[in-house]
């Protein structure tokens, strides 16, 4: 079976469907064994649609929250503690040369870690933590997306988001919901 090939780091080229390196007893696929174990609701094996939808999406699934937690950890955990310290989150975000300043966007995103999200003050994200921001205890997932979106695009930081403002960060806003992934800047607003 041919497939496409795609450039590997090396500059050799690589079948894209085939089999990657590692062993299916290795530790590559013992996260995609781990979620389909958890998406497969009724433990027989076989992944029928809405079981599929949970492995693809299990942020979607209230009975996955803890893998989602767990799954991001493990991808932003560089030193294996089991914890998110401020410098990893920062990593996943910006990686600039050595010494070199961190744009606003990114200090934010520091202060953000150190006053919102890390609620024991102690510099790292544990499993409680880490649930709580990726999945808000607030039913008002709207105006919690707002504070988000205001967070990142007010550049004068007076609360509210100017028409500049906002085509000056618009690539956050096609990704939100809070604007029908940016469907809703396409609609005549008056109050824009």
């Amino acid at each position: 079976m041919g497939g496409v090939s795609a450039p590997r780091a090396s500059g050799t080229p690589r079948t894209l469907g085939a089999p990657p390196t590692p062993t299916p007893t290795g530790s590559f696929w013992n996260v995609p064994r781990r979620r389909f174990r958890a998406a497969d609701e009724d433990g027989d094996g076989r992944l029928e649609a809405a079981e599929l939808d949970a492995f693809l999406h299990p942020e979607d699934f209230p009975r996955l929250q803890d893998l989602v937690v767990q799954e991001t950890i493990e991808d932003l955990d560089r030193d294996g503690d089991g914890f998110i310290q401020v410098d990893e989150y920062i990593a996943d975000l910006f990686e600039g040369a050595p010494g070199s300043p961190e744009p606003p966007e990114i200090q934010r995103e520091r202060d953000q870690f150190l006053r919102l999200r890390d609620r024991d003050q102690d510099g790292k994200l544990g499993p409680p933590e880490v649930k709580e921001w990726l999945s808000p205890p607030s039913p008002d997932w709207a105006g919690v997306e707002a504070e988000h979106l205001i967070h990142h695009a007010d550049q004068n930081q007076d609360g509210a988001l100017s028409r500049e403002e906002i085509l000056g960060r618009w690539e956050i806003f096609v990704g939100s919901r809070a604007t029908d992934y940016g469907q809703d800047l396409h609609r005549g607003h008056d109050e824009l």
